[in-house]
């Protein structure tokens, strides 16, 4: 199987020229120490309909921590302000004996000093202007074998997709009035689902993204499972819009498998 590494810089460009930024990862702050741990898969499929091997079928499993890892008041807007140290860990790789293989770039690590005020568990602002961004004080990140120590993150925007997740936020999100449950160990959840579409079109390029978040206030952070499909079509300058043929899918499916307390950075 090939290795997740091999294949990221080539998907981070192609999702980066494809959408804007946008959140959607976090949407509440729980007690601080508190952990949780999401489990899952990354599938992407390779539309190859003139090989004689049929498409090319990869997967990885991949698992994301998402901890508060301590309080402290800063600046920000002005003011001093209560603010929180975000730690969130994405691992993507093979299986292996100690779980997963993540090689060279599979695991990235970034703590970033949030404004609670920042967190606001909605699509958009008061005035009406979409919650695109995590604003951090400061921050540093790290990828393995990469980073010999931890590099400061500069911009005073965490961006999460595409390299920390590829959900997205929209404009407008449909939220359903239907209650569902979601097993996290021993316990349900109530959530209930948000879902938003877009398509980004050019002379030669159609890229669909379709995300899925089933949302929980029983949760910490605010998510229980999600998931993301990102579809991409081309076709020659010169063809209609008619001949935009399937080249590549990918399906990202999450879900929390573990809340735990006492977290600790890793940084």
């Amino acid at each position: 199987m090939l290795r997740f590494s091999t294949l990221l810089a080539g998907l981070v460009t192609v999702f980066s020229c494809a959408s804007t930024q946008a959140q959607g990862l976090l949407w509440n702050l729980p007690d601080d120490g508190t952990q949780v741990h999401f489990e899952g898969t990354y599938k992407q499929t390779i539309f190859r309909p003139q090989s004689s091997k049929g498409n090319l079928e990869l997967e990885w499993l991949r698992h994301m921590s998402i901890s508060s890892v301590g309080k402290q008041d800063a600046e920000y807007q002005g003011t001093i302000q209560p603010c929180r140290w975000i730690e969130i860990i994405v691992q993507t790789g093979g299986q292996s004996a100690e779980g997963i293989d993540t090689g060279s770039v599979g695991k990235r690590t970034y703590k970033v000093l949030v404004p609670e005020s920042a967190i606001r568990g909605t699509v958009a602002d008061d005035e009406g202007i979409p919650v695109s961004y995590i604003p951090i004080i400061e921050g540093v990140r790290k990828t393995n074998e990469r980073d010999l120590t931890p590099q400061p993150i500069k911009a005073k925007l965490l961006q999460i997709y595409p390299v920390i997740s590829l959900i997205r936020h929209y404009d407008s999100m449909e939220q359903s009035d239907l209650e569902q449950t979601v097993q996290i160990g021993q316990k349900d959840v109530v959530a209930k689902e948000l879902s938003g579409s877009l398509v980004q079109e050019s002379q030669t390029r159609r890229i669909r993204h379709e995300t899925k978040l089933l949302r929980s206030d029983e949760v910490p952070f605010g998510l229980a499972q999600w998931e993301v499909k990102i579809a991409e079509d081309r076709k020659a300058d010169v063809e209609t819009r008619d001949k935009f043929e399937r080249v590549s899918e990918v399906i990202v499916q999450m879900k929390v498998s573990r809340i735990q307390v006492g977290a600790k950075s890793e940084l």
